[in-house]
Order: structure tokens, then C-alpha cells, then sequence
């Protein structure tokens, strides 16, 4: 047993070392003094190990790695940027060393793999992920005003390819389900169970005895070329137009970081690559942007999740049933949340037809996570109909004398209470009212028009138009906009 803390060295009678990721300070692993000092202490122990067939990096927390310390980060200020250079160098380095040891290494990633945690298993030759609920693999440090510092920007370029690992790993910091992350090429194979994890890490090491990184083997070509390849270059100057495009002239330096370095670092060799890609991390950790977003995106994000902003002497009350108004867009996925949530919920609409088809949505939906592996079965079952899965009720009133005698149907109705405000004079609607309209549709009786066509008719002025003439006329005189007959006269409605 070595003497660090943050990583375990366990051994087996083949010559198969296991490196447990587990820092025993912390709920999850981070790249923080501990594991620099645990990594080159274990990679040095590697390379002076002799009978050693292979090595497996796994973790012992739920996660398998969470990245870089973000309390570190954001303290780093501009005269601490050498120093910021050379650790990240150092970090590098030892990742190097780990993938050029000439033995088979495999990264068993039994959790998330995020940041810090995907540039360790990029610097393995072998990645096998487990389909662990909640696991997400990638590189968002760009949503932190970051850009990966391990070498995460080198090695994506090399196995991905310069436009590849542009789009659909760097600049947007996608995050990846383990099957999605095979899909583009981030890992190699997947795992159901912990135990059919490290099989398949063993096995990888059985048929493999010597094995090096493919952009290490000779003859290896980055795929889709190089900037000097003339398909790429052709296409190159597009990128930093799109880009700034996207960013409209904001001050986000961590984008334009990322795509300089994935470019340059594709035209020289990988220990040269890893300084380029230093330089331009340095320079964003010292800087205020990634600062800015690492406290608004990160710190103040989980102080609100966490409920820090709560009344510290109000009460908990436990919420057993939600009433949603409105089985839209909006309402239905509002409903779903809820319902998901435990919550039983009663979803309202103004026809019975609207309101299904929220229901409907809710079903949708958990259909589709049951499909994509993000749900499993019995927990759609949990939100179907009868038990939590969103109840529906219609809440127009029953017809009343009044109201069977009007022509319009109660969605036009709903149109009438919620646009005639805004585009056409006050009127008196014959339909009920819902609870939530304005009383602009039922004006006093004594200043209502003869008839409540006006709502539902094609002169859809602004209300200003309306209103400087009511205001200029006065409340006794108050008259509807002109409008031209089939004469070509115009005509005015009687004042009242």
C-alpha cells in the first residue's frame, strides 16, 4: 500500500494493479495538492514495478472523478500564473507518463466522469463505462469560462478529430449518458454491473500486452487532417466566423480560447500541444470571466438548490397534490415535473380535449426516457393513470341560458377576454369570463356597445388608437375608430 492518500495501489497475483481514486478528505475526487502528489507518486511506482501485466483506474466514490478544485481555481489571481502553468504542467506530465508505461491501462468508469475525471480516462487506452443511473460523461469546463487543463483538448483533437471534438465536445460542453458517449467515440464499451466492469478491464488487458495510444502508434493521422490538410483548410476560416457569430460580440474569452488551442495544438506534437494548451488555460484561470461564472454557475447555483436562500423560521410544509391551470406547452411540462416528483397532480384546461392532450404529453415523455435509458419501467409506472401520472378535469362551466344563446365556442371566447384588451374597444362578452381575465371584456353595461361582434372582427387596432380618441372625446362621448362602409363613406357607430 503506498503512502498517498488520494489514490489506493492495489495488486493482484498477475501483475494487475487496480489505482482506486479515493480521496478520503472529499465526497468526490478532485484535482486538487493530494492527488498531484498521489499521481506521481504512483506513476513513478508503475514504471519501477517490475512483472506488472496492466493497470486499471477505477474509483471508490459514486462519481468517478468531478475535475478540477473550483475553491483553488477561482482564488488563482494574475501573479499567481506561473505557478498555475506549472502545476498543470505537472499534471500533464503525469498523465504522459501514464500512457506511454508500454502496459495496457484501463479506465473502469463506474460513475460521472466529468471534466478532470474524462481527461484521466483520455490519457487511458482502453474506456469502459458503466450504465450507472445519473452518469454523465464530458468536458463542460466551458460553461465554467474554463477550457480542459489535463489534456483534454489535445487528446479529443487527436481521437476525434479537430472538428469533431470542436463541435460536439469542446465548445458546447456537452455532457453525455454512457451510451451516447460510446456512440461518439469517448469510450470504447459499456458495463451493466460493477463486477462485468472490471471483467471486461481484465480482459482488455489479457488480449492486449503491450499497448500504446493509437495518435502514438506510427503512421497515426488525426482524423480529418491536420490545418495543413487542403479539405480542412478550406473550411477552417469558418470556424472563428460562426463563433463569433454565436458569442455576438460577449465578452467570453474561454470559447476562442478553446478553438486556438484545438488548432494549433493539431499542427505540432503532443508534449508541444500540452504547453499550447497550458498557456491558454492559465490565462483564463487568471483572469475575472472564469471567476465571475465559476461563483454564479457553481457556487451560487448550489446554494440555491440547496435552499440557502429559504426563511430560516418558516416551517417545511410537505406538498401532496398540485393544481395546474393550463395543459399547454408550459402547463403539461409543468405537470410532468411535478408528477415525477412524487406529487399527485390535477391538470385543468378549458375543454376536456385540451386536457388530455397534456396528459398525453406527460406520457410522451416518460415513453421516451423509458426509451433513451434515462427511465426505467417501474418508475413510469409510478406516474401512470390511476396513480401519479397528471389527472385532468375540464373547468369551463356548464351551459347557461346566456351563454347557449352566444355564437362563439369557449376557445374563441378565451381569445376574445385575453386580445380584446389590447387591440379593440371594451365589449361585453356573452361567454362566461375566466377567472384570471381582465375586466376590460365586461365593461359597465351603460358604456357597452350594441353588440359584441367588435371582439371577433378584423380591425385589430392597438389599444393607444382607441384610447386618444376616448380620452381627446371624453367618457360622455366616447366613440369606435372609423371605419369605411361598401360606399366608401365613413361610418361611426353611435356615441353612448
Amino acid at each position: 500500500m503506498t503512502d498517498a492518500t488520494a489514490i489506493r495501489w492495489e495488486q493482484d497475483q498477475d501483475g494487475v494493479v487496480t489505482l482506486v481514486l479515493d480521496d478520503p478528505a472529499q465526497s468526490v475526487n478532485t484535482m486538487n495538492a493530494a492527488f498531484t502528489a498521489s499521481l506521481d507518486e504512483v506513476v513513478a511506482r508503475l514504471a519501477a514495478t517490475e512483472g506488472l501485466r496492466g493497470v486499471i483506474v477505477t474509483s471508490a466514490k459514486k462519481t468517478f472523478f468531478a475535475g478540477g478544485d473550483l475553491h483553488l481555481l477561482s482564488s488563482v489571481g494574475p501573479d499567481r500564473a506561473e505557478e498555475t502553468f506549472e502545476h498543470g504542467m505537472r499534471i500533464k506530465r503525469a498523465l504522459r507518463a501514464l500512457e506511454t508505461l508500454g502496459r495496457p491501462v484501463v479506465a473502469a468508469i463506474n460513475g460521472a466522469a466529468l471534466g478532470g475525471g474524462l481527461e484521466i480516462a483520455l490519457a487511458c487506452h482502453h474506456r469502459i463505462a458503466l450504465r450507472a443511473p445519473g452518469s454523465k460523461i464530458g468536458l463542460p469546463e466551458v460553461t465554467l469560462g474554463l477550457l480542459p487543463g489535463g489534456g483534454g483538448v489535445v487528446r479529443t483533437v487527436r481521437l476525434l478529430g479537430i472538428t469533431d471534438a470542436l463541435l460536439k465536445v469542446l465548445l458546447q460542453g456537452q455532457q453525455y449518458r454512457p451510451a451516447q458517449a460510446l456512440q461518439h467515440g469517448l469510450v470504447d464499451e459499456l458495463a451493466d454491473t460493477p463486477e462485468e466492469l472490471l471483467t471486461k478491464a481484465r480482459a482488455f488487458i489479457d488480449a492486449h500486452p503491450e499497448s500504446v495510444q493509437r495518435w502514438d502508434a506510427k503512421g497515426y493521422k488525426i482524423p480529418g487532417g491536420t490545418p495543413a490538410t487542403p479539405a480542412l483548410a478550406a473550411n477552417l476560416p469558418a470556424f472563428p466566423a460562426n463563433l463569433r457569430k454565436q458569442l455576438a460580440g460577449a465578452p467570453y474569452p474561454a470559447p476562442r480560447n478553446i478553438l486556438a488551442a484545438a488548432v494549433e495544438s493539431a499542427q505540432v506534437d503532443v508534449d508541444t500541444a500540452m504547453a499550447i494548451e497550458a498557456r491558454y488555460f492559465t490565462e483564463l484561470v487568471t483572469g475575472q470571466t472564469a471567476k465571475n461564472m465559476i461563483q454564479a454557475f457553481f457556487f451560487d447555483m448550489q446554494a440555491v438548490n440547496s435552499g440557502a436562500g429559504r426563511p430560516k423560521d418558516v416551517p417545511a410544509r410537505p406538498v401532496a397534490r398540485v393544481a395546474v391551470l393550463g395543459a399547454g406547452m408550459m402547463g403539461a411540462g409543468i405537470a410532468y415535473s411535478c408528477a415525477r416528483a412524487g406529487i399527485e397532480v390535477l391538470l385543468k384546461d378549458v375543454t376536456v380535449e385540451a386536457a388530455e392532450r397534456g396528459k398525453a404529453y406527460s406520457a410522451a415523455l416518460l415513453d421516451k426516457a423509458v426509451a433513451r435509458g434515462r427511465s426505467t419501467p417501474g418508475s413510469a409506472t409510478r406516474c401512470s393513470p390511476g396513480s401519479r401520472r397528471p389527472r385532468t378535469r375540464p373547468t369551463w362551466p356548464a351551459a347557461t341560458p346566456s351563454s347557449r344563446r352566444s355564437s362563439r365556442t369557449p376557445s374563441s371566447s378565451t381569445r376574445c377576454s385575453r386580445r380584446c384588451r389590447m387591440s379593440s374597444p371594451p365589449t361585453r362578452c356573452s361567454a362566461p369570463t375566466p377567472p384570471r381575465c381582465r375586466s376590460d371584456c365586461s365593461p359597465r353595461a351603460s358604456r357597452a356597445p350594441p353588440t359584441s361582434s367588435a371582439c371577433t372582427s378584423s380591425r385589430r387596432s392597438t389599444r393607444c388608437r382607441w384610447w386618444r380618441s376616448s380620452r381627446a372625446s371624453g367618457p360622455a362621448t366616447r366613440r369606435w375608430p372609423a371605419r369605411s362602409t361598401s360606399s366608401g363613406r365613413s361610418a361611426r357607430p353611435r356615441s353612448w
